[in-house]
């Protein structure tokens, strides 16, 4: 018997985290052991996938919650079921779907299964999935409508930004000069004047939206 592995895969916008997690460890899944990452809108890097990826070995044993945890069409799921029950020759448990339990005996019939499996995976049509992927963009949508900011929080501006601004506007120092004082790059420094020129000028009613943007871009 081989070590036994968890991995979850989660949207951005709200899925819970904590029943995942707590039925890997119902599963007796070591802590250390449990591998998860972050869906986004933007990316398709994984990198909490491609370590277990490198640790899972022959005999090894991985739950996952859903079979759209590998993969975001059935070709990708496909994809990644051959890589764990053939090149890596691990088994797979999918907790919400029962029959999919590759430890249940290794006999010719019980491979015909897998393989079915594996048809139907790549070649099913993908328009749920499509439409999955737009209930999550959807999803981003409304809660940016509500107000929840996803990426990076911009860094607060230093207390003596207003000040060395002014004094680099009217030349009294140069970038380089102004981005010492304020603790910055100088490459940051210029992001951070360009955004305060954006703001000031644009109307009103687009500063709220220049704002969210730059919270958004971190």
């Amino acid at each position: 018997m081989g070590k036994t592995y968890g991995y979850v895969r989660i949207c951005p916008y709200g899925q819970e985290i904590e029943n995942q997690l707590a039925t890997l460890q119902d599963m007796q899944v070591p802590e250390k052991n449990i591998f998860m990452d972050r869906m986004t809108d933007s990316s398709d890097s994984y990198p909490q996938y491609h370590r277990l990826l490198k640790k899972i070995k022959a005999n090894d044993l991985l739950y996952i919650k859903n079979l759209d945890t590998l993969g975001m069409d059935y070709a990708e799921i496909g994809q990644q079921w051959r890589v764990l029950t053939m090149e890596k020759k691990a088994d797979i448990v999918v907790l919400d779907m029962p029959q999919l339990d590759t430890r249940r005996g290794k006999t010719q019939f019980d491979r015909l299964v897998a393989d079915l499996v594996l048809v139907m995976l790549e070649y099913a049509p993908s328009a749920e999935w499509a439409a999955r992927k737009q209930r999550q963009k959807e999803g981003i949508a409304k809660a940016r409508q509500r107000g929840v900011q996803f990426g990076r929080p911009s860094l607060p501006l230093p207390d003596n930004f207003e000040q060395v601004y002014r004094m680099w506007q009217e030349k009294k120092i140069n970038g380089e000069k102004a981005a010492e004082l304020c603790h910055m790059s100088k490459a940051l420094f210029y992001r951070r004047t360009h955004e305060r020129r954006e703001l000031n000028e644009a109307p009103w009613q687009d500063k709220n939206k220049i704002r969210s943007h730059r919270q958004e871009q971190g």
